[in-house]
């Protein structure tokens, strides 16, 4: 296969699994809703870097030695969970803005998180997340020799990257722009509820998870 087709194909790969629901992008919404762009933005660079962490692990071979470890696979799996099930009961608690705020001035009324607060939200999501080891492991030994050269490593380690924050920036800048944060602000809790919720479920089902 050619190289290009080969690093085409695992682009694709990279982005479907991107964009397909699960915790980076339940945290991610959950991030919009409650702190606007500024924490979206920063929260989808935090989501990123934890991509960066599991591929350093792939690329450096602890991920195949963790993906074998019954031990480090479940000690990574409940502090994940964990994680992911208190920050849904956090979201699941969200009341409504009752404050009388005209619309020009309640589609900025986010509440403030500062960018490194972001940035570990995003950072833990997906750095406590063991079945993006697996995930990794799996898809980076379908197109990467053993005898691959360091700049192939580098090229397909910041393809995974640039998707993760890509993406995730991206959807942060529409949906806060004006017209979509109007029908935001109407149901913003019951989003950010609803996120929590998912959360929650995401946390519960990793608990309950086997490896394979």
């Amino acid at each position: 296969m050619e190289p290009f087709i080969a690093w085409l194909i695992f682009a694709s790969v990279q982005l479907a699994a991107t964009m397909s629901p699960g915790p980076a992008f339940a945290m991610q919404m959950r991030n919009i809703v409650k702190y606007g762009r500024h924490g979206g933005i920063y929260t989808a660079i935090g989501l990123g870097a934890g991509v960066g962490a599991h591929v350093a692990f792939v690329l450096c071979g602890l991920a195949a030695i963790m993906a074998q470890s019954v031990t480090a696979f479940m000690l990574i799996k409940y502090v994940g969970a964990a994680y992911l099930i208190y920050i849904g009961i956090k979201a699941i608690r969200a009341k409504p803005d009752t404050s009388q705020i005209p619309d020009t001035q309640a589609l900025e009324n986010y509440e403030n998180i500062s960018a490194l607060k972001a940035f570990q939200i995003g950072l833990w999501t997906n750095l406590l997340n063991p079945k993006a080891i697996v995930f990794f492991t799996a898809v980076f030994t379908q197109f990467i020799a053993p005898n691959a050269s360091v700049s192939t490593l580098i090229l397909y380690g910041f393809t995974s990257i640039t998707i993760e924050t890509l993406w995730f920036s991206g959807l942060t800048i529409v949906l806060t722009f004006s017209v979509v944060r109007r029908t935001f602000r109407r149901l913003q809790h019951w989003i950010e509820r609803v996120c929590g919720g998912l959360l929650m479920a995401l946390g519960v089902r990793l608990a309950l998870s086997k490896m394979h």
